[in-house]
């Protein structure tokens, strides 16, 4: 009982803390945010890469089929510390900010099928942006702040079932749902002119599938070698309708009033993800591609061009000994290293908004079956031409995955 209240306030916090993270980039500011990668501590440092690896000690929650060698309960969390540093052509400036970014439980209920169920949160989008604009008109300062927060929050349940030894698929459902609020304030130096203030709030809720797959030895299945040494991981992600309520409070010197312009629906776009993963004694490659259609996406009253995304990413991970009992601790520890390439889909002013990262990660072992991995990911996002910003991103990743046994039933003597 005590587990099951700690798990819940928990989540509450989880829940909390994702859509209301601290400040971000600036270009989270159009659409529904920054949308983020559905990662586990492990995959962020080989390049945001897993579609095709197997989770065992940790929830990989890139593919729903990868959580089918799970043989006991595992409880996943991570928290990140992000620094940001944004320049244009007149300067710069840094914040840093950190939350919980995920939690994750993966259980078995039929191992004969591989059958595992998982269950969790984390962020789909954020939104978390302060600018600050001063300009001199007639001779007087004006002063414009526009500030964001708020995001979507992915809620999931999945599951993976062994159609045969080699071939795993599953599904994952999404309660997609969350709040952003846009604010936006104008002062005036002097007291000839009334300053005011313009404060939208937008609400969504709605589901979302993302069906995967894994074949093991797809490399042996082509008679290319007469070993299993490669995997294959494919997932689809139908999209989502989402309902999507609209408020504006406008504040002026003499009035305020409300805007309520009643539920419309806002709809996320379909996408899918190619991975590989080659197993090589005690190393493993992985790359993979990832693809969703913005191109037609769009905000009611925002005047902002999207494009498809495309996400490319590659990793190692090496780990010179699985032996946790006889080697020593430092043979124990896995190391990751990879790099990656993300078209967003956003443009501004006519320029792609790209990103470009290098990572590195190691995992820990402190005991048989409980990990703590960490994440270190470095790139640039945007440029300074065309009026626009570039981004340095510095984000740090610790997760934590432990293995619960309180769904095993203990011998009876």
């Amino acid at each position: 009982m005590k587990r099951i209240a700690f798990l819940f306030a928990f989540t509450i916090f989880t829940i909390v803390s994702i859509a209301f993270a601290g400040k971000g980039s600036l270009y989270s500011r159009y659409g529904v945010g920054e949308v983020n990668t559905f990662l586990s501590g492990k995959n962020v440092g080989m390049g945001s890469t897993g579609l095709a690896m197997f989770g065992d000690t940790h929830v990989n929650l890139l593919n729903p089929a990868s959580s089918a060698n799970i043989t006991n309960t595992i409880i996943s969390a991570s928290y990140q510390y992000r620094t940001l540093n944004s320049a244009d052509a007149s300067g710069s400036s840094m914040i840093s900010t950190g939350n919980i970014n995920s939690l994750a439980i993966a259980f078995p209920v039929f191992a004969p099928k591989k059958m595992v169920l998982t269950l969790g949160i984390l962020p789909y989008s954020s939104v978390a942006y302060d600018q600050q604009v001063t300009q001199t008109i007639a001779g007087n300062r004006v002063v414009q702040s526009f500030e964001g927060r708020g995001g979507i929050t992915s809620s999931q349940l999945g599951i993976s079932y062994g159609i045969n030894p080699d071939l795993i698929v599953g599904m994952t459902t999404h309660y997609l749902f969350g709040s952003i609020y846009r604010d936006q304030v104008i002062s005036f130096s002097t007291s000839e002119y009334f300053g005011g203030s313009y404060h939208q709030t937008f609400s969504v809720s709605g589901f979302g599938l993302t069906i995967g797959g894994i074949y093991s030895g797809i490399d042996k299945a082509l008679g290319l070698s007469e070993t299993k040494n490669l995997n294959l991981g494919v997932t689809f992600f139908t999209g989502s309708s989402l309902s999507y309520d609209e408020q504006t409070l406008r504040n002026f010197s003499a009035s305020q009033d409300t805007i309520a312009p009643g539920s419309k629906t806002l709809s996320l776009p379909a996408g899918f993800s190619v991975g590989l993963a080659y197993l090589n004694n005690k190393t493993i490659y992985a790359a993979d591609v990832h693809f969703q259609n913005w191109s037609g996406f769009s905000v009611p009253g925002a005047p902002t061009k999207f494009q498809n995304s495309l996400r490319l990413g590659a990793g190692v991970e090496f780990l010179p000994s699985s032996d946790f009992v006889s080697d020593e601790f430092l043979k124990r520890v896995s190391y990751r290293f990879g790099g990656l390439y993300r078209m967003s889909n956003l443009t501004v002013n006519g320029q792609s908004i790209d990103e470009i990262f290098g990572t590195a990660g190691v995992s820990f072992p402190m005991s048989v079956e409980t990990r703590i991995h960490l994440g270190l990911e470095y790139g640039i996002r945007g440029t300074t031409s065309s009026s626009l910003i570039k981004d340095t991103v510095i984000r740090f990743t610790v997760a934590v995955s432990a293995t619960e046994l309180m769904f095993i039933q203990p011998p009876i003597e």
